[in-house]
């Protein structure tokens, strides 16, 4: 006996009850959800709308599928796993510093579209504006390694521009990073044998004396343990002819970045 039909409408059945339930209804219950404010306390009504460079941040965030790798959702304390000291502990993401509480729907009633990602091949995003300056997102933008020796996030030096310095002074924008990360954007950098022995014979003393305002000790220059001690510190010195300013979609990013609060204000329906 032929059941195709039997079966075609079950599959319909089962598909449009799912659909129903997990996306018309919930949407129909939460179209109309407004923002929160604390009357009794005064204060501003959250969440509000994003504008400007914030607005031209979140499309440089979409368009670069920043989403496949990080989410937008604080979980609840009943769920999240971390390693710590080699030991994987349970717990939630609020443990982890990534919010004060979980995530609800109003955080997100003006986000179109809603971001909440699949995957955390990166750490949550939703609440890392309270988390890092401007200046930490430039550098972690520009090369993750940077900051992170074990960032596996691949760096973006074309929001960057490397510039001549004009005039002996560094603009206010400018990254402050070591020349290790600034000679060869995008990679790390380390000098041939010849290029390091020629800024030795010209700068040799002045880079001694530079570290020992810094550090303890006097470096021997004669000593090869001196010359690597001197090597190491020179990498982390900035280049002096040359900055790393941000472009425009950089400065619009980090701008998104830090608006992301959502788990920061508290929501009386975000108690476990």
């Amino acid at each position: 006996m032929d059941r195709s039909l039997v079966i075609f409408v079950g599959a319909l059945l089962t598909f449009s009850s799912s659909w129903l339930g997990l996306i018309l209804f919930p949407y129909w219950q939460l179209q109309d959800q407004p923002p929160y404010q604390d009357t009794a306390a005064g204060g501003e009504a959250y969440p509000r709308p994003l504008a400007g460079q914030a607005l031209a941040g979140r499309r440089v965030y979409e368009a670069n599928g920043c989403l496949n790798c990080h989410s937008q959702q604080v979980r609840s304390q009943k769920f999240g796993n971390w390693w710590e000291d080699g030991v994987m502990r349970t717990g939630a993401d609020i443990r982890r510093g990534w919010g004060a509480r979980r995530t609800v729907s109003r955080d997100y009633i003006y986000d179109r579209p809603t971001m909440l990602g699949t995957l955390r091949t990166g750490p949550d995003l939703a609440n890392v504006g309270t988390r890092y300056s401007e200046a930490w997102h430039h550098v972690h933008l520009f090369n993750p390694r940077a900051v992170n020796g074990w960032s596996i996030m691949p760096p973006a030096p074309f929001w960057y521009a490397r510039e001549k310095v004009v005039g002996g002074q560094k603009s206010d924008r400018a990254l402050r990073l070591g020349r290790e990360w600034t000679v060869d954007p995008g990679y790390r950098w380390t000098p041939t044998d010849d290029e390091w022995a020629a800024v030795v014979a010209a700068h040799g003393p002045a880079l001694r004396d530079a570290f020992a305002a810094t550090h303890p000790g006097v470096i021997d220059l004669e000593s090869p343990s001196g010359l690597r001690q001197l090597y190491a510190f020179w990498l982390t010195t900035e280049e002096e002819d040359y900055q790393i300013v941000p472009a425009a979609e950089a400065d619009a990013l980090v701008a998104y970045l830090m608006e992301l609060r959502k788990a920061e204000t508290p929501l009386p329906e975000a108690k476990e």
